[in-house]
């Protein structure tokens, strides 16, 4: 007879449960030991989207209403730099901000902060796991494994990515609190997806839930509240899909073959990083992928049939790890390029993966679990070897994880290690290429400087405010090549910012101005100008006034004769 990889479980006796306060030890317990795992970090300077959006933005300075009205308009300027409508997300990093101060002068209360989130979210996942009859202690151990999983140190170490943990906060308080107080778990449904989008996939977990469980007679089901959780599910879905597009999204001109092979190739990938911790990087960037033999593509492919057919057999069985393995499956969904969009691998991606996948499995061996917890329990030094077999693997597991966490979390300690991190990882990536364009310029080979920018353009790097920026390029300054290449990627970028169907006055008209007044477009320089002046805040009036003042120098140098 062949072997079932998914035994039905008998659904757990009702237990009194422990009370909140545990819970609350717990907490506590799980966010002291992250502190430790990811001390590295925790002095670690912004980075990327950081600097993007916490750094010169006014709606990110202080709390006042203005601020947070602006932060809530789905068409505002923040959506449209952080290409998504999370105003949740937003309003807690601007909370923040009086009691913490300036973000890029003292970045440890914000580092803390999310390490406190993630320690609360660890237990929160052992909470719903005890909930779903896996074993205090084993649930617990499954926290501790989430806890201490490298490939969250991403989402836990970048301050930006507050984001992924308050979704996951409030997705999985909602999922706690569903049948209990259904009416405060769709309010905490809605703040999580106003956090992070991806937060949307509890409710694929909530529906299996509730479609598994078995009211005691009399007791109410929770449907009509589902069909509320879908309801705003479409309503934030239709702001966001139509936010990200209006920030320039969704735009791939890649081959659809070809892109269908990149995105099981990043199946692949993920379940290396999401069982092994291999792989794990800053920003990856793997490159294309050219055949259905390449391994990654293989592994892929194997990995989605598996987990087809594991979903479909659990669905069928009414398995109890059919709603853990929806919560993986529909977290993975809004990465799965199904709409393209430039950067879909990250470890931050698996956030909920993680969390699905150990709910499944720890689910699935609920018996076995409680079996072997009382034999440790009540047999002590007798309990069979398999007993200690197994607790010295999970032993070995954890503390394995906590060593390979806390390197990762030194990566994010400065930024110097963050680029040689993206540069060891994928040396032809856009961190790779800039390095050697870097030392090509050093080195005074311009050539090779002005082809390494070329690829970096290829890769996606195409707004030429990072190459005008960049201290180490400017030796290139005046070189015809170069000059002529700056300006074909300014005519690009500029193209597709008057394309963007709803820009808010301010976002990016500071580099639209630069570039065209290196384009010598003038008129159109003046006209974004005047446009910015009319949304007073969008753009600081000392920014708008050295602009107005370089379009006037300009017009002057023009009108010089010969």
């Amino acid at each position: 007879m062949p072997h079932d990889p998914l035994p039905p479980a008998p659904p757990a006796p009702p237990a009194a449960g422990p009370g909140w306060r545990l819970w609350v030890v717990a907490a506590l317990l799980f966010a002291g030991i992250a502190s430790w795992v990811y001390e590295p970090a925790l002095r670690g300077p912004l980075v990327s989207d950081d600097l993007i959006v916490l750094v010169d933005r006014p709606w990110m300075e202080e709390l006042t209403l203005q601020n947070v009205v602006e932060i809530i308009d789905p068409r505002g300027e923040p959506v449209l730099a952080t290409a998504n409508w999370a105003p949740v997300h937003l309003l807690v990093h601007l909370v923040q901000r009086p009691f913490f101060g300036p973000y890029h002068l003292n970045t440890y209360p914000y580092h803390l902060t999310n390490v406190m989130v993630h320690g609360i979210n660890s237990a929160l996942l052992a909470a719903l796991l005890f909930a779903h009859g896996v074993p205090l202690a084993a649930a617990l151990l499954g926290g501790a494994l989430f806890l201490l999983h490298p490939a969250n140190v991403e989402a836990v170490a970048w301050i930006f990515q507050l984001k992924t943990l308050l979704a996951f906060t409030f997705g999985c308080a909602a999922l706690l609190c569903l049948v209990r107080r259904p009416g405060l778990s769709t309010l905490l449904f809605a703040l999580a997806i106003l956090a992070k989008p991806s937060a949307g996939a509890v409710l694929a977990a909530a529906i299996v839930f509730e479609w598994l469980r078995q009211p005691a007679p009399g007791a109410p089901r929770r449907t009509r509240w589902l069909y509320a959780w879908g309801g705003l599910l479409a309503l934030y879905g239709a702001v966001e899909f139509a936010a990200f597009r209006g920030a320039g999204e969704f735009l791939d001109p890649t081959p659809l073959s070809e892109r269908v092979l990149g995105i099981v190739s990043v199946v692949g990938r993920y379940f290396v990083m999401a069982t092994t911790s291999h792989g794990l990087s800053v920003f990856h960037q793997p490159g294309p992928t050219r055949s259905v033999l390449d391994p990654y593509f293989l592994l892929g492919l194997v990995t989605l049939l598996g987990m087809a057919f594991v979903c479909v057999r659990a669905l069928w069985r009414r398995h109890p790890a059919a709603g853990w393995l929806g919560l993986a499956v529909a977290s993975y969904a809004p990465v799965a390029q199904i709409f393209a969009f430039r950067f879909p691998l990250a470890d931050r991606y698996l956030y909920f993966v993680i969390a699905g996948l150990l709910g499944a499995l720890l689910v699935s061996l609920a018996p076995q679990l409680r079996s072997l917890l009382e034999a440790l329990l009540r047999l002590r030094f007798a309990a069979p070897p398999r007993a200690w077999v197994a607790a010295a693997v999970v032993l070995v597991l954890l503390i394995g994880y906590g060593v390979r966490a806390h390197a990762r979390a030194s990566v994010w300690g400065s930024g110097e290690r963050v680029e040689r991190d993206a540069i060891a990882n994928y040396p032809e990536g856009v961190s790779g290429q800039i390095d050697r364009a870097r030392r090509a310029v050093a080195a005074g080979d311009a050539d090779a400087a002005i082809q390494a920018i070329e690829a970096l353009i290829e890769l996606g790097s195409d707004n030429p405010m990072a190459y005008l920026t960049d201290p180490s390029l400017q030796p290139l300054r005046g070189n015809p090549r170069y000059e002529a290449l700056l300006k074909r990627i300014a005519r690009n970028w500029l193209a597709h910012y008057e394309q963007l169907p709803n820009k808010a006055p301010g976002f990016g008209v500071v580099d639209a101005v630069i570039y065209y007044i290196m384009l010598g477009e003038l008129d159109k320089a003046d006209r974004l100008l005047d446009e910015a002046m009319l949304a007073p805040g969008a753009v600081p009036p000392q920014t708008l006034d050295s602009l107005k003042e370089s379009v006037r120098r300009e017009r002057a140098a023009l009108e010089v004769p010969g």
